[in-house]
């Protein structure tokens, strides 16, 4: 499960707990793939400024998202606002 290593690496946790919340929570294992989506974006996308921009911008939430999660303090269902699978959602 690489999503799942990255997310360790990131936010310095183990293996299992990460593994028992994707398993127990759909919302958290949906906020893992945008978070290695978006940051396989980022990666793809950091010769152009304003996308890359874009992308920090969704990892930084989804960071957030996660991180709320990994400390108990998120809600349990629903699906990220930060992303979708069409990129990056922009405020109008």
């Amino acid at each position: 499960m690489p999503t799942a290593a990255l997310i360790m690496r990131r936010f310095n946790v183990d293996e299992l707990a990460v593994r028992r919340l994707c398993n127990s929570h759909p919302a958290f294992l949906s906020l893992c793939e945008d978070y290695a989506t978006a940051c396989c974006a980022l990666e793809r996308w950091q010769n152009d400024e304003a996308k890359a921009a874009d992308y920090r911008s969704v990892i930084e939430e989804l960071e957030r998202e996660i991180s709320s999660f990994l400390t108990g303090s998120a809600p349990i269902d629903g699906p990220s606002p930060a992303y979708s699978t069409y990129g990056p959602k922009r405020s109008h």
